[in-house]
């Protein structure tokens, strides 16, 4: 037989930062080895505890809380997009909640708000949508995040104005464009509506204060979506005003960045992280030495992603965390877990939030069984945290961070 080399052959190389320890990398292959073997219905084999993920020893499950903010229903179906903070004395929570399918017409942002983060009001209507087209267009909101700055809390809402949608999900929308429209309150009862303080720009995450006071959040262009598009609010700004945009530089590698989400270390470095639409099983990072101002080209980290959005920040003892589907099983999101760094620098250990089996009880185009899309703040010696259900129900989780070794 005779041996042949083809010229077609292409060797191709990509950088990638390394954010994860080698001890932690080595569970994370252990984690989704037994992953793909319990989802892929092999039998229970006793020495790997089988299918009993309560058993596994790779991330231990953290105490919870839990309470579910709002349980869909035959009216709305799909709930997603959420966001926490606290306001005042109460817990506040938004989402988005469409009929039955994701970013479809009528979908529209809804709230509610509890005293100790378990008991939660009814909902209320946030940011309504019609629930049908006329001459063919129809609208679509999502819920992009909320801030609280004294006595006044601020909700960003998405807004599109849509011809059709002939996949169900937001990269199918044929649309007019999408804009960001801001509701302001000081008594959760009556909002102020200021529309269109930004175009174009794919919001799911609320802007946060940086060491020098701006707010700063990240999104990413949704007529493109290899642009990151970082939002900045100057120093004592009205949050409701119109942001700065920034472009973030684009990857050579052609990484699809999107839904970015930050912390900042004591000397000043702002690390984004963004979800990586190319299905590369990781999440992208770039990084800004000045307040957020420029920004390093996105690059591929090794730490794990199931193509899901994960929310990163800072406890109130210092240590910085990303809680998320951590793990590189392609769309499978069972399992909320939160990794742990010292100095931002690598992540050493992680935890388990919620892993409880689930299944939705209606279907509907992209809804997913498991616990999606978290958002989190830091409340003294508490991690609170929202996640969807299914993408049918919204859920609380309040961790007691000192049992986070």
């Amino acid at each position: 037989m005779e041996e042949k080399t083809s010229e077609k052959l292409v060797v191709k190389e990509h950088k990638t930062i390394c954010v994860v320890t080698p001890e932690l990398r080595s569970k994370i292959n252990g984690f989704r080895h037994k992953l793909g073997v319990a989802k892929a219905g092999y039998p229970q084999i006793v020495n790997w505890n089988g299918s009993d993920m309560a058993q596994w020893d790779f991330f231990p499950n953290v105490p919870v809380t839990a309470s579910k903010i709002y349980t869909g229903n035959e009216h709305y179906a799909y709930s997603h997009h959420q966001a926490i903070c606290k306001f005042k004395e109460w817990y506040v929570a938004s989402w988005s909640n469409g009929f039955r399918h994701e970013d479809h017409f009528g979908q529209e942002a809804h709230y509610s708000w509890s005293k100790d983060g378990i008991h939660w009001a009814p909902y209320r209507v946030l940011a309504a949508s019609p629930a049908d087209a006329v001459d063919g267009f129809g609208y679509v909101r999502n819920n992009a995040g909320l801030y609280a700055d004294g006595n006044k809390l601020y909700a960003y809402v998405g807004v599109c104005r849509s011809n059709g949608n002939v996949g169900m999900g937001m990269n199918h929308m044929v649309s007019r464009g999408i804009w960001l429209d801001v509701y302001v309150t000081e008594d959760l009862q009556n909002w102020q509506h200021v529309e269109r303080i930004a175009d174009d720009i794919y919001l799911f995450e609320g802007p946060r204060l940086t060491k020098d006071g701006k707010l700063l959040c990240c999104g990413f262009d949704i007529n493109d979506w290899s642009q990151g598009l970082v939002l900045i609010w100057e120093k004592s700004a009205d949050p409701s005003s119109k942001p700065r945009m920034i472009k973030m530089p684009k990857s050579a590698e052609d990484l699809v960045v999107e839904q970015g989400t930050w912390y900042q270390r004591d000397d000043g470095a702002i690390f984004m992280y963004l979800r990586e639409g190319k299905n590369l099983f990781t999440i992208a990072l770039s990084l800004s030495y000045d307040g957020g101002e420029t920004w390093s080209e996105p690059v591929r980290t090794d730490f794990p992603s199931t193509y899901a959005r994960a929310h990163a920040g800072r406890l109130n003892d210092g240590r910085y965390y990303i809680i998320g589907n951590n793990y590189d099983h392609y769309v499978d999101r069972s399992h909320q877990l939160i990794a742990l760094s010292d100095d931002g620098l690598q992540f050493d250990r992680m935890y388990t939030i919620l892993n409880t089996p689930t299944t939705r009880r209606i279907d509907g185009y992209h809804k997913e069984n498991g616990f999606h899309y978290p958002n989190s703040f830091a409340d003294g010696d508490q991690l609170v945290m929202i996640c969807s259900e299914n993408k049918e129900d919204i859920v609380a989780a309040i961790v007691d961070t000192r049992n986070l070794i």
